[in-house]
């Protein structure tokens, strides 16, 4: 039996330069590579020492997508960073009664991204 495993993900952008230095500056994400237009972003998973691949690629007419959920440790100050680097906010941060505090942004190409950090107490 064939296994699989996920190893990333292809994002399409206007401006694929424009993208990476958001994610960079402003999630913290890490460059692997710069391949012929195409720029490869390291993304940690959890609290291992394991990443996935963000592909950034050029597209003509990026469609938005939902990236997904990512944990930070402090919601709040990711939040304003994002707000900070032009980007819309689509959930204010809230504490959910499922114990974590959460917030929704949309990257500069209109991709959805939610995050969340334990409620400490």
């Amino acid at each position: 039996m064939s296994t699989v495993a996920f190893t990333g993900r292809s994002i399409f952008c206007a401006d694929v330069e424009k993208s990476a230095r958001f994610y960079e500056r402003t999630l913290g994400f890490v460059r692997r590579s710069d391949d012929d237009g195409d720029i490869t972003l390291a993304v940690p998973v959890g609290d291992s020492s394991a990443t996935v691949n963000f592909l950034l690629h050029r597209g003509d007419d990026p469609q938005p997508a939902d990236l997904g959920s990512f944990e930070t440790d402090d919601v709040d100050a990711l939040v304003d960073q994002v707000r900070a680097a032009g980007c819309e906010i689509t959930a204010e941060p809230a504490d959910a009664p499922w114990g974590v505090r959460e917030a929704g942004f949309r990257d500069p190409d209109g991709n959805e991204f939610y995050v969340t950090a334990r409620v400490k107490g």
